[in-house]
This record gives C-alpha cells, structure tokens and sequence, in this order.
C-alpha cells in the first residue's frame, strides 16, 4: 500500500501568493520612500537660498542654522548674508553687489537695536555710523552662522549670528554690540531673545554702568524705538 509523504510539494494557496505580493510591494514602498527622504534632505543640505523668501517655515520655526558669508553692513543690527551650503561651502560671492537684494538673505539681528541710520532724509542718530562701523569691522566678509528664530513684517530672518576670531573663539553678534554700548536691547512686539533675555538684560546692564556707547552719551538718550515711533 502506498502512503502519503507529509514532505511533499503541496500547489501554493490564493493566501500565500496575496502574502508574497503584499511583502513584496511594501518592500519596494520601503526602498522608494527612503530612497526618496534621503534625496530630499541631500537636495536641502545643498541647496542655496537666493533670498530670505527662499527659506523655508519648517527651517525657521526648527531654527535650523544657515552658514555664510557676510556681505554687506547697512547699520548696526541689520547685514546681507551670501548662503553657502555644504556643496558650496567655499564658494565665493559675486565681487559687485549690485543687485545683491535678488541672490542675499537680509538678516536682522535679534534681540539688538541699533541707533539708526540716515534714511529717507531723516537724520541719524548719534554713534549710529559707529554701531555700522563696529559691527562691520566683526563680521563683513567672514563666515558666519545664522540661527533663524523668525521672519519680521520686512521679510527679513531675525536671528542670532555667530561668528569666531582666529577660528577659534566664538562670539554672539547681539552679546557683543551690547557690550561696546552700540544698541540696546529690543523691547518690541515678537522680540526674539533665543532664551537668554536675562542675560542680555545683565550685558547690557553692564553696558550701562561703564557709560560705554550710547550710555556715555551727554544728555537723555533717544533709544531706538523711540527714535523710530517719532520719525513715523
């Protein structure tokens, strides 16, 4: 009598073939998913902002920092940065800024206010072209980090901007136009403090007392804001 072989080939079943398929089509999702993510985050990693509208939300509301070269100075909190990413990390501005507002991201620095400039045929401030000029002397054509925090009602970044001497010190640009008394600390609707209002408060307190800058001015001091709210 012949008996049956429990080892033998059975034919596979609709639940089998449904079972492979099914493996095999999220197998392939897998692949284009990751191949695709991995993509994109190459592609943002390299990809150059023109402009401050370039910038994408999700980067300033993770304040994810943006490296560059500084190129141009308008006032004491206020520079143009030439974005450099990964891929074109020493790559070099255009020599002539002339039309620079179409391929530079205008950074507002946070926290500061700078005496402002002559503008619109309102007079400057006093120690404003100083505040330029000391500002200018620490970041103009260096390599420098932004770390968004916001965009303000001009489009531009506001944010903190780092920067380092001799490659090896790192300063805070807010930190230190308080220090020298070249702007105050900003009070206004959505400032940005990026956590450390107390201790700007104290640098600036300090400021105070050693009458540097606009605190070792004769007479009571106009700030800023007020400057602004009266030249309207």
């Amino acid at each position: 009598m012949h008996s049956s072989n429990s080892n033998s080939t059975r034919p596979p079943s609709s639940t089998d073939s449904y079972s492979e398929r099914f493996y095999t089509y999220a197998k392939h999702g897998l692949y284009l998913g990751l191949t695709l993510g991995i993509s994109y985050r190459l592609y943002r990693m390299f990809q150059r902002y023109q402009t401050s509208a370039d910038i994408p939300d999700s980067i300033v509301k993770s304040h994810r920092p943006i490296h560059g070269i500084v190129i141009d100075v308008s006032d004491g909190d206020t520079l143009r940065l030439y974005h450099t990413p990964a891929l074109q990390w020493f790559s070099a501005p255009p020599e002539k800024k002339r039309g620079m507002s179409k391929w530079s991201i205008s950074v507002r620095i946070s926290a500061v206010d700078a005496p402002e400039v002559s503008h619109f045929g309102k007079p400057a401030q006093p120690l404003s072209n100083e505040a330029k000029e000391y500002l200018a002397s620490q970041v103009l054509g260096k390599r420098v980090t932004v770390v968004p925090l916001a965009k303000d009602q001009y489009g531009r970044i506001v944010g903190s901007v780092y920067y380092r001497s001799m490659y090896v010190f790192k300063y805070d640009a807010s930190h230190e136009m308080l220090k020298a008394g070249l702007a105050v600390l900003y009070r206004g609707g959505n400032a940005q403090y990026n956590g450390e209002k107390e201790l700007l408060e104290r640098i600036e307190e300090e400021a105070k007392r050693a009458k540097r800058g606009v605190w070792g001015l004769k007479g009571k001091f106009e700030t800023p804001a007020a400057y602004k709210a009266k030249h309207k």
